[in-house]
């Protein structure tokens, strides 16, 4: 027997779903909008909850748009392009907030509104496709079935204009490619590729047709089986604030949104008040994102990273604009033991999605002045802010940045003081 229920949402959480409450049950309705009231059939139970779909929705909240993508909702790349983004704004401070009182039990902290990217449409600098044989597309939500696309509204326009010379060159290929990621390079995109197997025969071959026949693919790396394929030049350039940039390979991390990354750098930059002669550690530093902005203050900075080709492209972008910072090839749990308690003043941390679990307890140790963690993911934030409290730590403040518009992904600057 079908339950529909009738709904007012309340609030966005942390994910696909929008929260009510039915006769004092919770339910989670995936797609709705704060002030929505919706018509919903029930799914499934569980103690203490419902899950419910969108029937129809009565009355549309004030912060219910339109969603500006025809693949949506079926794509699982976004999940909130129904949501105003101001009201999604709201909802990333709020739920930072959330999660910092429910799994950390800080519930006096300061969690500051939301930064605004510069645009809201158009801003990732790098999208990765997922590849099944000759097919390439983003995840259907909630499902590990490849949905394919011929455009992306959330991706810079000259990705989207060189998405097809792409998806024809993953149809030349010899190798089974599991994922492909395309990012905004000088003159054009580059192209990095991640396959099951070391490359095949030919596979320089069909990059180099690639690149004959569209000008504005300007280089691939393709890797599999511990071999680096590199035909042309697939570097990307990021800015990080005026007069700094970084040049890297287009296989080494960078933050997708290079707008509002600056605000980012200008924050941990913020928090750390670096200057001549601080100590400082920034943690999975990548290629020197916070790195090279805090030797150019003068701090005496050491980033450790686990990727060789990170930190090579680190090391040449510091020699490249005259800065003393150093750049240690490591796993950081495993480095963090050779570094001498006192011996760090700000410990800067940029872990990835899991957090960083495993490295708290040697942070901790350092027992440096001032530690600011940046965050991708506020469950593990949390986590990790509760592991420091136990340790004596004090969460000061944090700084949600809206890096993801259009998803429920939220990056965050913690300042952390002992």
């Amino acid at each position: 027997m079908i339950e529909l229920v009738t709904v007012d949402v309340e609030r966005l959480t942390f994910g696909f779903d929008a929260l009510a409450h039915h006769d004092g049950e919770v339910v989670f309705v995936p797609y709705a909008a704060p002030g929505d009231r919706v018509r919903a059939r029930v799914v499934e139970r569980r103690r203490g909850y419902a899950r419910a779909e969108i029937e129809s929705v009565p009355v549309a909240g004030a912060d219910r748009v339109l969603p500006g993508c025809r693949w949506f909702p079926p794509c699982g790349g976004c999940q909130w392009q129904h949501v105003a983004p101001e009201a999604q704004r709201r909802a990333r401070s709020a739920i930072v907030a959330e999660q910092l009182a429910r799994i950390a039990g800080l519930r006096d902290v300061d969690v500051l509104p939301t930064i605004a990217s510069p645009t809201d449409w158009g801003y990732r600098s790098r999208i990765t496709l997922v590849v099944e044989g000759r097919r390439a597309g983003y995840h259907r939500a909630r499902s590990h079935r490849l949905l394919e696309i011929d455009g992306c509204p959330i991706a810079d326009p000259a990705i989207v204009r060189h998405l097809e010379s792409v998806r024809r060159w993953i149809g030349s290929t010899r190798t089974a490619l599991r994922r492909v990621t395309i990012a905004v390079a000088p003159g054009g995109v580059a192209v990095g590729a991640v396959a099951a197997t070391r490359p095949a025969d030919g596979d320089r071959a069909a990059c180099e047709r690639a690149l004959a026949a569209d000008g504005g693919l300007r280089g691939f790396v393709l890797v599999g089986g511990r071999s680096r394929l590199v035909v042309g030049d697939p570097s990307v350039r990021v800015e990080l604030e005026s007069g700094l940039d970084l040049e890297v390979p287009v296989d080494a991390f960078t933050q997708v949104n290079a707008g509002a990354n600056r605000p980012l750098v200008e924050t941990v930059l913020r928090y750390a008040e670096a200057r001549a002669g601080t100590r400082a550690l920034d943690l999975y530093c990548g290629a020197g994102n916070f790195t090279l902005p805090l030797a150019r203050r003068g701090a005496e900075v050491l980033g450790i990273e686990r990727s060789a080709v990170a930190v090579e492209a680190g090391r040449a972008n510091a020699k490249r604009h005259g800065l003393p910072a150093t750049f240690r090839h490591a796993d950081v749990t495993e480095a963090l033991t050779t570094v001498a308690p006192g011996s760090i003043d700000t410990v800067v941390l940029d872990p990835p999605r899991a957090g960083a679990a495993d490295a708290v307890a040697g942070i901790a140790a350092l027992r440096p002045g001032r530690i600011i963690y940046v965050s991708c993911d506020p469950a593990t934030l949390a986590r990790d802010a509760r592991a420091l409290a136990e340790r004596g730590w004090r969460l000061v403040r944090v700084q949600p940045i809206d890096l993801f518009p259009q998803t429920y992904h939220v990056e965050s600057v913690a300042e952390f003081c002992c």
